[in-house]
């Protein structure tokens, strides 16, 4: 299953079957043993049932038809969990209700949530679709470039380029010094070949440079991590010629050696961080159209008008906003707007909006 994207967020914003359906996110925790997230599973669902107690006799059944099936989906043995959430949507139906799922890489921001009603809960769902883009992350040294992928949670290597050296050419002219009043023209053939090969290292990382840009071009990776010394990114940084690719330094740490299957959790920090950063732009860039009078809206009242006449170019919204959450964000995806689901400090400085801001197409 793949991580949910926009697309998918928007294809469900419409969908409303007769007997309404199920919302379920749920997030796995690799060093849980006990699989407690089955138990709050299984509590969500008889909470569910319970409130529905005095539902009609078609949707009760249709109800208790649905809970069971989603119960029997974690205990078919043949089904592992994602690696760390998975998010589903299940129509209420005694039989043949549509239903769709996704795995995540990163985990839903509730441990579990189980949510019945009339359209699908869907602010969690672009939560994640915000979270999970996939990243192009470059490892970066004087003579090797590394590429990896860094999506649905899990890293792999693209391509690894390496500059091939070979020091015979200074070894011949050391040797042809001797001593004495050679000595001078054997320290300038050094100097001479030591200039070459800092040039070409610094050809080199442009060359990879411009290769890493085309590759995620042609991946349709927007947006890029580099971790290596500075003045290396900075020659590697030169040549990346790609203008639909963001790139950002992560680290200045030299990483090149380090194996794939230990890099993870290096790079899943620096991807949360780098998502933290994004968000406080965002957002300050929203607050600063409104106080300037200019293309910006603050608060529900405003920002829900202009949703509704379709003037919204970027919604920004607190990921805790609740309830009043999913008509905006139903609204923005409806207009093919961008929608920036936000957390920690950027969510705090939306307080002063009531958890909402927006860029205006006018």
């Amino acid at each position: 299953m793949a991580h949910p994207t926009f697309e998918d967020a928007r294809r469900l914003s419409d969908w409303r079957p007769p007997l309404g359906l199920v919302s379920v996110y749920l997030a796995f925790d690799p060093a849980d043993r006990g699989g407690a997230w089955r138990t709050e599973l299984r509590n969500g669902l008889d909470a569910l049932l319970d409130a529905a107690k005095d539902a009609d006799h078609e949707r009760r059944i249709a109800l208790r038809a649905v809970a069971k099936r989603i119960i029997d989906r974690y205990e078919d043995g043949d089904h592992r969990p994602p690696p760390r959430g998975e998010a589903g949507f299940v129509e209420v139906a005694e039989k043949g209700g549509e239903e769709h799922w996704w795995g995540t890489g990163a985990a839903p921001h509730a441990s579990a949530c189980v949510k019945l009603g009339e359209r699908p809960a869907l602010a969690p769902l672009v939560d994640l679709a915000c979270r999970g883009e996939a990243r192009g992350i470059a490892i970066v040294s004087l003579e090797r470039v590394r590429l990896l992928s860094f999506a649905e949670g899990r890293l792999s290597e693209l391509e690894d380029w390496e500059l091939e050296v070979t020091s015979l050419d200074w070894r011949e002219r050391k040797a042809q010094s001797g001593g004495g009043p050679t000595h001078g023209v054997g320290s300038s053939g050094k100097d001479e070949y030591g200039d070459r090969l800092d040039h070409n290292r610094h050809r080199f990382l442009g060359e990879a440079g411009a290769l890493v840009g085309r590759e995620l071009e042609e991946r349709g990776i927007r947006r890029a991590l580099a971790f290596g010394p500075a003045i290396d990114l900075e020659h590697f940084e030169s040549g990346m010629n790609a203008p639909n690719v963001t790139l950002a330094v992560a680290e200045t740490a030299d990483l090149i050696s380090v194996p794939t299957g230990k890099l993870h959790d290096t790079v899943a920090a620096a991807v949360e961080n780098a998502d933290a950063e994004r968000e406080s732009r965002l957002v300050a860039a929203a607050l600063e159209e409104v106080r300037g009078g200019g293309r910006g809206a603050s608060g529900l009242q405003d920002v829900g008008e202009a949703v509704e006449e379709g003037r919204v170019e970027r919604l920004v919204i607190d990921a805790a906003l609740g309830e009043a959450a999913e008509s905006l964000i139903r609204g923005a995806l409806n207009v093919s707007a961008k929608v920036s689901v936000v957390h920690g400090p950027a969510a705090a400085a939306l307080g002063e909006a009531e958890g909402v801001a927006a860029i205006l197409r006018y």
